[in-house]
């Protein structure tokens, strides 16, 4: 078992780590063609991951890096179950 110290050291890295990133869904609903999810991951991978567990309707159109400054409204510590690798929506 690590030591309480490392274990904090360890997640100021991975948090240091997490990135903003803007994902846009293109959806099937009539008046609203376009939702925009604003999230924090480590990487683009696991934003359209996150961001398909969250939206469960439509098709991810685009995926960009948050400009400084963009708060991020879903993140790991508010939405876990999103960000958890055995989750899966579609399952």
């Amino acid at each position: 078992m690590s030591h309480p110290v490392c274990y904090t050291r360890r997640m100021k890295n991975m948090k240091n780590k997490m990135k903003t990133y803007n994902v846009e869904f293109t959806t099937a609903f009539a008046g609203s063609r376009y939702i925009n999810i604003v999230l924090e991951a480590i990487d683009s991978h696991q934003a359209e991951w996150v961001a398909r567990n969250l939206c469960r309707f439509g098709y991810i159109s685009n995926v960009e890096v948050g400009k400084e400054g963009d708060i991020a409204l879903y993140t790991e510590e508010t939405h876990d179950w999103a960000y958890d690798e055995d989750y899966e929506v579609y399952s």
